[in-house]
């Protein structure tokens, strides 16, 4: 199909569009003039809308907000609001970081990627008018163990990588490994274990191939640790929660204190989907890793409380917390992105002080300022 010409095609939709990535999508397509139909879950959330509305209001295009619950997407949730749309950028996903809707099961986060994503699929399909559909996906179904079983220490995965590839007959046996110590066998490719990353997988590939039997291109993008300013105080969770916690003075790494930290801004994983949907060389099952925009978007713990403190020299940046050594892993750049889609990247340091500027002004965390 056809590649999205602009905003004479007529309006597009957001899925998810009062998150982290949505949000930003629905600012970067307001301004380049679409009329957005951005969907949420509930419409009547102040918290939920306030900013979209406030983005809407600056122009020059429009946005019209429509309640989708992305669980029931299968009973045609989409079906209004994606009426009469020339695209559809599928952001949505439940990572249970909104504690109203209760805690996330494994069966519940598989779901939300696999199970909604073809009713999302289905909706388009029935608009009629959709060209092309973008995907958020997520490099959790780009990254995994490595042939043998071995962890990805050193390696830089590519755009073309998958988190279930291998020299074996099927993903689980490839994520099953043995214990060196105990010579336990784990199963690790699980519902329990793997949730959100097999939900990613395998909507992934599922759209593609619906792409092929519908004629409508399916585009994806793969984001890593995403940063970057908030534009609402919901937006204050995962890595960004994480971040606001070293503010106050504490590691924020109580559940990975080894992990390197491959940052992407979210406003370039927005402006990539704009590109994206418009690329004449994009086409179905076109795949872009969004990482870091260089070895200087990669921080080991240690690099990343330094570079915070440079930039905030008056904050007990994370305390007294002296963190382990890192692991070498995940490596991954955005450099198809920027090379064939035209993305200009922001610099991390940048990225960085935007995240902490908006956790301060609008999600109220405070600074633990040094004696």
């Amino acid at each position: 199909m056809p590649h999205l010409q602009g905003p004479e095609d007529g309006p597009v939709a957001v899925t998810g569009a009062s998150g982290y990535i949505g949000s930003q999508v629905v600012k970067c397509l307001i301004e380049d003039g679409f009329s957005v139909h951005g969907c949420v879950r509930d419409p009547s959330r102040e918290d939920k809308t306030a900013h979209l509305l406030a983005l809407a209001d600056k122009g020059p295009g429009s946005l019209r907000i429509f309640g989708a619950d992305l669980l029931q997407a299968g009973q045609g949730a989409y079906d209004e609001a994606f009426a009469g749309c020339a695209a559809v950028f599928h952001v949505a996903a439940d990572l249970g970081s909104d504690p109203s809707y209760g805690p996330p099961t494994p069966q519940r986060t598989f779901d939300s990627c696999m199970t909604a994503t073809k009713g999302v699929l289905e909706s388009a399909r029935k608009a009629g008018t959709v060209k092309r559909v973008v995907y958020t996906s997520s490099t959790s179904a780009v990254m995994g163990l490595r042939p043998g079983g071995k962890s990805a220490e050193g390696y830089e995965y590519k755009d073309d990588d998958w988190a279930g590839e291998g020299p074996y007959e099927t993903i689980e046996e490839r994520w099953t490994v043995t214990s060196p110590r105990s010579g336990k066998v784990h199963k690790l490719w699980t519902l329990e274990r793997q949730a959100y990353a097999m939900g990613k997988v395998e909507a992934e590939q599922y759209a593609y191939r619906w792409g092929n039997e519908h004629g409508i291109d399916v585009v994806s993008c793969c984001p890593c640790h995403v940063l970057g300013p908030l534009t609402a105080k919901a937006h204050d969770a995962t890595w960004q929660r994480r971040i606001g916690l070293m503010l106050q003075g504490r590691s924020g790494h109580r559940m990975r204190p080894n992990m390197l930290w491959n940052i992407v801004d979210v406003r370039d994983v927005a402006r990539s989907q704009v590109l994206m949907a418009t690329s004449e060389v994009a086409t179905n099952g076109s795949r872009y890793m969004l990482a870091a925009p260089d070895s200087g978007g990669e921080l080991t713990v240690q690099q990343l409380l330094d570079t915070l403190r440079e930039l905030y020299p008056d904050v007990n940046v994370g305390g007294d917390y002296e963190p382990p050594p890192t692991e070498d892993q995940p490596h991954a750049k955005s450099t198809k992105a920027i090379g064939e889609l035209g993305l200009q990247p922001h610099d991390t340091r940048q990225t960085l002080r935007d995240t902490c500027e908006s956790l301060i002004a609008i999600a109220g965390v405070q600074p633990a300022l040094k004696a």
